[in-house]
Formats: structure tokens, C-alpha cells, sequence
């Protein structure tokens, strides 16, 4: 029984299994062709067994992979991230995963007291800190002077301040 015999009957079945484990298309790919390389590096070990044997290594091993891989730090990044192009090699040699999901739980902690703010003042830093505006953008799009809204950004971080030192509790 040769390999490409193998991945041409039990390809569909590997890309099943995984695309279950992972709800997605493009990591049950690459995970079902991880399988039959792992397969492939120790096929001495399973070529005399019978196919239904090696079905079942077959799959469990795509069981495996896919448990290992949701369990690793890239993953665990990407579902943070929901970036797949960032260099996942270059991030975890200067990051900690947990810091970053330290980092993401402030920042949703810190939009959710925002979106509890009264107007003008939610507005404004909603588009300041959230959406990243220039003084300049925000003066033009809510139509106030560049001097007023400084005063109502100032206003609007010492409310954040003390919502966040009280434990949002403030009105």
C-alpha cells in the first residue's frame, strides 16, 4: 500500500475530522497535509498493517494534531488577534500571550465605561482613543472649536478616571 494511496482515499475524511476540531478551512488544510507528512516520517512503523489499522492511526493522529494545535500559543494568538498576517515567531519571542490578553481585557473594560459615558463626552473619546481621529478631524466632524473640544477631552478623561478608580460605578 503506497502513501499517495492513502491521501487520495483518506484525504477527504483527514480535512473532515480537522475542519470539525478547528472551524476553519484554511487550518484544517494545513493540519490534514501535518497529518500525512507525520504519517510519511514513520511510515516504516504502519505500511504492514492492515488498511483499516491504518485508517484509524490515520485519524487519530489528525485527533492529535488538532488538540495540540488548539492548545498552542499561536492559536491561542490568532483567536486574541484575529490577525492572521502578524509574524507569530517575531510575537512570541518579545510578547507573553498572557500579557496581551491582559492588555485586550483592559481595553474592552476601558471602551465598555466610555460607551456608559453621557455625550459629548462618549462620543469624543470614542473617536479620539477608539477610532484613533486627530483633534483636527473631531473639531470638523462634530463642528467645534479645536479649544472647546481639548477642554471637552480633558473633562471626559477625568470622568473616565474617576469611573475607573471607583469601579465604573460613577454616573
Amino acid at each position: 500500500m503506497s502513501i499517495e494511496y492513502l491521501v487520495d482515499k483518506y484525504s477527504n475524511l483527514i480535512y473532515r475530522i480537522c475542519f470539525d476540531m478547528l472551524n476553519s478551512s484554511p487550518d484544517a488544510q494545513d493540519m490534514s497535509q501535518e497529518v500525512f507528512l507525520n504519517f510519511y516520517l514513520h511510515k516504516d512503523k504502519y505500511l504492514n498493517l492492515p488498511e483499516n489499522d491504518i485508517k484509524n492511526i490515520l485519524c487519530k493522529i489528525a485527533l492529535n494534531r488538532c488538540k495540540d494545535f488548539l492548545k498552542s500559543k499561536s492559536y491561542k494568538l490568532k483567536l486574541l488577534t484575529n490577525d492572521n498576517e502578524i509574524d507569530l515567531e517575531k510575537y512570541e519571542e518579545n510578547n507573553d500571550i498572557l500579557e496581551e490578553i491582559i492588555k485586550q481585557d483592559e481595553k474592552n473594560y476601558i471602551q465598555k465605561i466610555i460607551n456608559e459615558l453621557k455625550e459629548p463626552y462618549r462620543s469624543i473619546l470614542l473617536l479620539y482613543y477608539i477610532d484613533n481621529y486627530t483633534l483636527d478631524e473631531i473639531s470638523f466632524k462634530i463642528n467645534i472649536s479645536k479649544p472647546t473640544l481639548k477642554v471637552q477631552i480633558y473633562r471626559a478623561k477625568k470622568i473616565l478616571k474617576d469611573k475607573i478608580e471607583n469601579g465604573g460605578d460613577l454616573s
